[in-house]
């Protein structure tokens, strides 16, 4: 392997332990998109040591995978709720794999009600994405047990706006009203963000990019710990004269003598090509600029006045360059960064932390 990404389960359960203290109540993994892109299976087993017994994933296909991964013994405990919903084709998959939908429409809860089973309700209170208008007297006498009522933050990650306080009050009214009718029902609103809000709201909380080391917060410190270390091998060294292109379009020429290390990984392992020109790795001896185009199999970096030599492990982002610094490099987000990682690079689970 010319790539590896290791995966702290052992920081993934701190992070975990963190956002309980800060929640009132109990906290739910979020696990869709196979973890984050960390893996499901092993998200979930680690977190059910920490007492996780509650996962969401976006898709029936989703839980499916992750209850047939699950140890037999852990699959009992365990308490899998599809966000997507429920449509009649794969009612069979709800039903053989034990899933549970969050309904979010009338439509959604018409094709549920004949099943008589247990379902959570989506409520939209300011996403405008998915979810039930906020009229409570349109779901009183459903045939079924409702167990959680779900909504979602639009705004979480910036503490101070307004429309954190407006959902949570439109959310709460209607709740409540419901609350009435289905006594076993739960209340659900924060994710990352919201949890560390500390909100005086007893709820499940569903925990996401907080677990896996992303910072929940688009202008504060990140409290968390980081999970995921993606390296990549030195396969050559050399040192080339000034007026030398680097990769494909000659987008980079060395101004004089310089050398560069080439590193096998590329944007088929989930590097984003945005980064040519932009990004940096970290070796033991320092930091060092990529230059030239980020291709599929391999990144060129310019170590000159580093002390670095094939075979070594450069870190792409991990503890010494964060997530959200690539994030932010590549213009975009730490969730996709971690979701597309590719499938080429070896995979390591440690229970210790990333040094």
């Amino acid at each position: 392997m010319t790539s590896r990404l290791s995966i702290s389960l052992g920081n993934l359960a701190a992070n975990y332990q963190l956002l309980r203290k800060h929640n009132n109540g109990p906290v739910a993994a979020v696990v869709k998109a196979d973890g984050y892109g960390l893996g499901s299976v092993a998200v979930a087993r680690r977190l059910l040591r920490e007492g996780c017994d509650r996962f969401f994933v976006a898709t029936p296909e989703e839980g499916t995978d992750l209850r047939s991964g699950l140890d037999a013994v852990d699959a009992r405990q365990v308490k899998i709720y599809v966000l997507s919903g429920v449509y009649s084709e794969v009612l069979p998959l709800f039903t053989s794999h034990n899933l549970t939908p969050v309904l979010n429409s009338t439509e959604q809860i018409q094709t549920w009600s004949p099943l008589q089973r247990p379902a959570a309700l989506h409520f939209d209170s300011g996403m405008h994405r998915l979810g039930l208008p906020l009229q409570p007297a349109d779901y009183i006498g459903l045939p079924f047990d409702v167990e959680l009522f779900v909504s979602h933050f639009a705004n979480a990650d910036e503490r101070k706006h307004p429309s954190i306080r407006e959902q949570q009050e439109r959310a709460l009214s209607c709740y409540s009203m419901l609350h009435e009718h289905y006594p076993e029902m739960q209340f659900s609103l924060s994710n990352s963000a919201g949890v560390l809000h500390d909100l005086d709201v007893p709820q499940l909380a569903r925990a996401g990019i907080a677990l896996y080391g992303g910072n929940p917060f688009v202008d504060e410190d990140n409290p968390l710990l980081p999970v995921a270390r993606l390296q990549a091998k030195v396969l050559q060294v050399r040192t080339l004269p000034p007026g030398t292109s680097i990769g494909y379009g000659a987008s980079y020429t060395t101004s004089e003598e310089t050398e560069v290390a080439t590193l096998g990984v590329g944007y088929a392992d989930g590097v984003p090509r945005l980064l040519s020109g932009r990004g940096n790795v970290w070796f033991a001896s320092g930091q060092a600029p990529m230059v030239g185009r980020i291709s599929m199999d391999l990144i060129t970096v310019d170590v000159s006045g580093l002390s670095v030599s094939a075979g070594e492990w450069a870190e792409i982002f991990g503890p010494n360059i964060s997530i959200d610094e690539v994030a932010s490099q590549a213009q975009t987000i730490s969730y996709e960064i971690l979701t597309g990682l590719g499938r080429r690079s070896e995979r390591v689970y440690l229970e210790g932390m990333l040094t």
